[in-house]
This record gives C-alpha cells, structure tokens and sequence, in this order.
C-alpha cells in the first residue's frame, strides 16, 4: 500500500482508509449513504489534505446519484491506484464502469468482495482473467445467506 491511492469504494465507516493512510498517497473514499458521510468527515479529518470525498454510486452508468470510475478519473492522474470494493453486490457494475481505467493504468491491483451474490466470485474474477489480471481468493469461506461463500477477492498485474 505505500505510495498508492486508494480508491475505498463502499467506505461505510472509513476502517480500510484508516487503516493504511499512512502508507497511502491519498484517498478517494466513495461513501453514498448520508448517514456516513458527516462521520467519515470527523473521522478523517486530520488528513483532510489526503483525503477526497465522494458521494456517490460507483456503478456502470453516470447520472445525478452514480459515477463511473472511468468517468470520475478522466482527466486526473490515476498512477499507482488501489481499489478496495465492497458496494453491497454492485461490484460487477463498478467494474465494468472502471474497464478502461483497468486496461490503462499498469500500476493497478486491490480487492473485491465477492460474497454479496452467489455469480459474484465467479463473474469477477473472470472479469478481471480477461483484463490481464492475477487473481487470489482470500483463504475460508463466510456464511451469507445460509451458505457458505467466499469473502474477497484480490488482483494484480
């Protein structure tokens, strides 16, 4: 993680960008749901000059409520970037919605989660095969919706 941005897709109560930024460059944290956002601004407030907020979707589409991150990075620097996901089962539309950031940026790799649906483990990770991606999944299995599922999933070049 040092020197990359993070990119907390689903940030609800920040732990992940907390968690490592002080290693991080800076953070883009997209958080959509209101009741978050004034605490995830308290809560980071003390690197307030590293940290971006984004209330918004990240899905396939842009409109008044989502954003593509092909979209939202168009025209900023996007080098050295790492996505942490966790949007509630959107992961397959927040991809596709990033596809050109994934095939442009060499310095790209992160986690999803891939419990939120039974398809998720296996569309992601093909998804991310075709985009000339490693990927690992994180080791165990979570009970979600009376079955056992794999949890996350982590990708690099």
């Amino acid at each position: 993680m040092k020197g990359k941005v993070l990119l907390d897709i689903g940030a609800a109560e920040a732990v992940f960008t907390l968690d490592t930024i002080d290693l991080i460059e800076h953070a883009y944290v997209f958080e959509c749901d209101e009741a978050w956002l004034e605490a995830l601004i308290a809560k980071l407030a003390p690197w307030a000059h590293k940290v971006t907020f984004v209330n918004k979707y990240v899905s396939d589409k842009d409109d008044k409520e989502n954003v593509t991150l092909d979209t939202y990075f168009s025209g900023k620097s996007a080098d050295h970037l790492f996505l942490k996901m966790d949007i509630e089962g959107y992961e397959q539309k927040a991809l596709k919605g990033a596809e050109r950031l994934l095939s442009q940026v060499p310095d790209i790799s992160g986690s999803v989660c891939v419990y939120h649906t039974r398809e998720a483990e296996t569309e992601i990770r093909s998804f991310l095969e075709d985009h000339h991606f490693r990927t690992r999944l994180t080791p165990g299995y979570l009970y979600f919706e009376n079955e056992l599922r794999r949890g996350v999933i982590r990708f690099a070049r």
